[in-house]
């Protein structure tokens, strides 16, 4: 063997040498980013449950809130319903003290038609009956 050949040899072994490492690291790079993507993958499937838990519990307070308005809008018809009662009843309170006033102020007579025709009759005087 001439140094030529040595020199070739030892060129393509060199050669062979770069090519092996740069596949080396290129594998190497490879898996690192295939690590990352799986840890990506798993914290986006972590993070696509944690949305679907808040979107579901989402849903139940929306579904919460609406029972309460529609409870709420039920409590107030009947409110207004009872505030309605009240108005009539303090109405009819109020005629009904009036009538005992009225009542209370008229002259009450504790004898009978009948009694009163005889007292006129013992006066003298002559009692119609209607």
């Amino acid at each position: 063997m001439t140094t030529k050949m040595w020199w070739i040899a030892g060129a393509l072994l060199a050669s062979l040498f770069v090519v092996a490492v740069v596949s080396l690291r290129s594998t190497l790079d490879l898996k690192h980013a295939e690590d990352r993507v799986e840890v990506q993958k798993t914290a986006a499937e972590r993070s696509e449950q944690a949305a679907d838990e808040l979107e579901k519990e989402q849903n139940e307070q929306k579904a919460k809130i609406e029972y309460l308005e529609r409870e709420l809008e039920t409590l107030r018809n009947e409110t207004r319903g009872n505030d309605e009662e009240l108005k009539r009843n303090a109405a009819d309170v109020r005629v009904a003290r009036d009538r005992v006033e009225r009542a209370k102020r008229t002259r009450t007579i504790d004898k009978s038609v009948d009694e009163l025709c005889r007292q006129l009759e013992s006066l003298g005087h002559v009692c119609e009956e209607k």
